[in-house]
């Protein structure tokens, strides 16, 4: 079942599995600059019924039924202007997941979090930090600076993560030498990691897809 949420954690879409369990499957969604719950949670038609699947929503509004994780300098997507807004997005999405969680009686063995662009760069910072909540990062199309954070990561705890990276080399708004830093920070933490490069631009092509759910049910299926 499809349902929407207002309340004191983030705003967002769910689909409920149609059968839950004690092993329940559970992805959240973080949608890119500028988008919005909407945009990721179409890809919850490729998760079998017995996943759940929750679209969080960016806090900061951008006008026109936009959103984002943090402001952006356009001219340079490695800096953040106001860089207060990268923890304070980051801490709200730790609490969503918790709360949301506890709700719905969620177990940390099977939860997973995949984001595009933006979202993605939020997929690797919440989850390297806080890798207790989440043991499975998917992050597409988006840029990461590990060494930033090397301070609030716990090198040790991180191993027990699974963590698939894709990018693509036609990308015009993600270079993909971006990626490729990225991927390289990734190793440089001593995290063995998926990294998948596509011929796409920025966006989740067919292969991509097809190669995220099929890591995904071999994660699952551990």
């Amino acid at each position: 079942m499809d349902k929407k949420n207002t309340g004191s954690v983030l705003k967002y879409r769910i689909r409920e599995p149609l059968k839950k369990s004690n092993n329940t499957p559970t992805i959240f969604l973080l949608h890119g600059f500028g988008s919005n719950m909407d945009d990721l949670f179409s890809l919850n038609q490729f998760f079998a019924d017995e996943w759940m699947v929750i679209s969080l929503q960016a806090p900061i509004p951008l006008g026109f039924g936009g959103w984002a994780w943090a402001e952006l300098d356009l001219n340079n997507l490695k800096n953040l202007p106001k860089p207060q807004q990268r923890v304070s997005s980051r801490d709200v999405i730790i609490s969503s997941i918790k709360t949301i969680k506890k709700k719905f009686d969620i177990k940390s063995k099977n939860t997973y979090i995949l984001g595009f662009s933006q979202g993605a760069a939020f997929t690797l910072f919440c989850g390297l930090t806080n890798p207790k909540e989440i043991n499975g990062l998917i992050a597409i199309c988006g840029f990461y600076e590990a060494n930033k954070d090397i301070e609030k990561i716990d090198t040790e705890r991180i191993k027990s993560l699974e963590v698939l990276v894709s990018n693509g080399t036609l990308d015009e708004i993600i270079p993909i030498h971006m990626g490729r830093m990225t991927n390289l920070g990734l190793r440089k933490l001593g995290l063995i990691h998926t990294y998948n490069e596509y011929d796409t631009g920025h966006t989740i092509s067919n292969d991509c897809l097809n190669d995220i759910m099929n890591w995904l049910q071999q994660k699952h299926q551990k």
